[in-house]
């Protein structure tokens, strides 16, 4: 409990001295201001303010700041006064209540995007797993709150959350930890010179030095401690460091040294007030004056701790009590809710009661004019027609687009078959050698030279590996056929776009290849590493990329085609020296831009004439001859992009190539 009030206590500082928080100032402030943000947030002061000495006072603050925020939507202020509710139920040790607190402060922090606060969330709610004594969950906190102070390079976060883990470790007996993430925070505390936190981290060294039994270096560092703590008057901390001193005395049985130190703890306990402490300590001093025989002294102390007890009991009544006007505040809320949702069902059947009138209205107005029925059946006639027309139309269309993807498939095929030789080369190759090694194994077996079978089983699992390896690749190749002419799944899945692009970038080379031994053309890809997965249906973004790698290829070989037949006319090849230097190339690339991937896949052959330009995404437009293509592909294109909410653009000037560009949401 003393990580958290120590927290809470340093975040009210940092809020006094920026906005004067002291209770007469902000109770005038109150008063004096209009502005619904600014009185939650003066309310939220007020909260902290009687956090230690007046808890209900707190508690009624944070929840008249809380229903505020609510009624004038301030989200902002809603999270901040939450929080305040769980430092006031944490305080008065109700942690169940103060972690639905923190958890609720935590999700409306993430539902605001202010990621500022989520580091006190975390630490808040480890606070609460400590007190529980589920130090597993703190812990996950507590490294959840560090990630996030050294995400936004908070020093000060950080030295906290490393004073705090290493006090977890000390409740845990995890001497190791706890002085690893101890020493960590003493250092980071003097580069820092925050003297502040210096009291707390040297108190917390004794408590590690006390679990380890060197009371002299427990001793030392406790009265280290001392200074620092008085200096900024750091009660919690002094109050610890004393009752700690008093218990290293009673073990080395110096009673007076004891009760001088539990006194002085106990002093400052009752000043703050920290019942839980007044409670520990009184009942460690009965004891004491028991051992010494003093039971007048033993007995008062008693009485203190009796009295204590009940001050407890008397704040869990108060606790309870005021659960139950929180809840009859949800319970109001949602009394509110279900009025908002019955005011809706009301407005919806009006506007059904409407629609029925005016339906009723068009049935009379059809009544009344029974004479137009002719025209009517008239229009229905044309329009079965037109429907038979367009049933037609789309069955023919959906023809052509099984061809169009057939012949995607039969280049593909080209490709695959080339891609799949090598594999299965290996596999046949490999397989022959390990049919001659296993004849030599049998005739080593028989000969009982084991040294030399062994050697010969070695490289047979050797082989085995290169066939199983080579095997699957296989597989592989002819599971992504399969996969392409079983169509599309429609369903959108995390794919490396890059693989993908350079995947069908092979095949459409193969496949022209195979057709076409004499065709070659040189390939140029810059892929964008840094670009991760991508959600689209990869099919479908595998049939776009086919098919401009088809017509890039397609375009470079027939301006080769062209340029070795006519070596006399450079009309049409303004970018081109002599027809000799002519290199077939094809150029691809990918890039991340903002939230878009562009893909690239640009051709140096003749491009598209301009006047063509804008209709070359229409359906059965084409520029190949006929009967070599069926002006679908860029169409086909054109919708699958659209479909994922990307683009298509084509930039192209005629004798110096074309460049499509594709750009795709992240």
């Amino acid at each position: 409990m003393r990580m958290l009030l120590f927290f809470i206590a340093l975040c009210f500082v940092v809020v006094a001295q920026g906005q004067n928080t002291e209770t007469d100032s902000l109770k005038k402030l109150l008063t004096s201001t209009n502005e619904d943000s600014k009185r939650v947030r003066v309310l939220e002061g007020l909260s902290y303010a009687y956090l230690s000495s007046y808890p209900d006072t707190a508690l009624q603050y944070a929840l008249e700041g809380l229903e505020l925020a609510k009624s004038s939507s301030d989200a902002d202020g809603e999270a901040l006064c939450t929080n305040a509710l769980g430092s006031v139920y944490f305080h008065v040790g109700d942690y169940p209540k103060a972690l639905e607190m923190y958890l609720r402060y935590l999700k409306l922090k993430e539902n605001t995007n202010r990621r500022n606060a989520l580091a006190v969330a975390y630490f808040n709610i480890s606070s609460v797993y400590t007190e529980e004594e589920d130090y597993q969950h703190a812990l996950f906190y507590l490294f959840k709150a560090k990630q996030e102070d050294i995400r936004r390079k908070d020093s000060s976060g950080i030295l906290f959350d490393l004073y705090s883990l290493g006090s977890v470790y000390v409740r845990m007996q995890k001497q190791d930890s706890a002085l690893y993430y101890i020493k960590q925070s003493y250092e980071i505390a003097q580069q820092l010179q925050d003297k502040n936190m210096m009291g707390a981290i040297l108190s917390t060294f004794g408590d590690v030095y006390v679990s380890l039994n060197n009371n002299a270096l427990a001793v030392e560092y406790y009265h280290r401690s001392i200074p620092f703590a008085e200096a900024i008057k750091d009660n919690e901390v002094l109050s610890a460091t004393y009752f700690g001193l008093a218990k290293i005395f009673r073990t080395t049985s110096q009673l007076d040294s004891t009760v001088y130190y539990a006194r002085k703890a106990l002093h400052i306990s009752k000043e703050a007030p920290f019942l839980k402490q007044v409670l520990e300590i009184s009942t460690f001093l009965a004891n004491v004056f028991k051992t010494k025989n003093q039971f007048d002294s033993a007995f008062h102390y008693q009485e203190l701790s009796i009295a204590t007890k009940d001050s407890l009991f008397n704040v869990e009544n108060l606790k309870k009590v005021q659960n139950l006007k929180f809840q009859e505040q949800q319970r109001q809320q949602a009394i509110k809710t279900a009025g908002i949702e019955l005011r809706n069902k009301i407005r919806l059947y009006i506007v059904i009661f409407a629609s029925a009138v005016l339906l009723f209205i068009a049935v009379v107005l059809w009544r009344n004019n029974k004479q137009k029925q002719k025209a009517y059946a008239l229009l229905e006639q044309q329009k079965l027609k037109t429907e038979q027309a367009y049933e037609e139309l789309k069955a023919t269309q959906h023809q052509l687009i099984q061809s169009e993807k057939m012949a995607s498939l039969g280049e593909l095929t080209a490709g695959i078959a080339h891609e799949i030789k090598n594999p299965l080369n290996f596999i046949n190759n490999f397989s022959e050698v390990n049919k001659e090694l296993l004849v030599e194994m049998k005739d080593e077996i028989e000969k009982g030279n084991m040294d030399e079978v062994k050697a010969i089983a070695n490289n047979l699992l050797l082989n085995e590996e290169k066939i199983n390896h080579h095997g699957k690749r296989a597989d592989s190749i002819v599971k992504g056929m399969l996969q392409h002419s079983r169509g599309d799944t429609g369903k959108k899945e995390p794919t490396d776009i890059n693989a993908l692009a350079d995947e069908y970038l092979q095949l459409s080379y193969h496949g022209l290849k195979a057709k076409d031994k004499s065709f070659h053309a040189t390939i140029k890809t810059e892929f964008d590493e840094s670009i991760h997965e991508i959600n689209i249906v990869p099919q479908e973004i595998g049939r776009v990329l086919l098919n401009l790698f088809n017509n890039a290829f397609y375009s470079v070989m027939e301006t080769l085609r062209q340029a070795q037949g006519k070596a006399t006319n450079l009309e049409g090849f303004k970018n081109l020296q002599s027809f000799e230097n002519y290199e077939p190339t094809v150029f691809i690339s990918t890039k991340k831009i903002g939230d878009n991937v562009e893909v690239k896949v640009a051709d140096n052959g003749n491009g598209v004439p301009q006047k063509v330009l804008d209709k070359i995404f229409q359906p059965f437009f084409t520029t190949k001859p006929t009967g070599q293509g069926t002006g679908l592909g860029l169409s086909l294109s054109y919708d699958i992009v659209k479909a994922h909410g990307g683009e298509i653009k084509v930039e192209s000037r005629e004798g110096e190539g074309a460049e499509f560009i594709i750009q795709l949401p992240i």
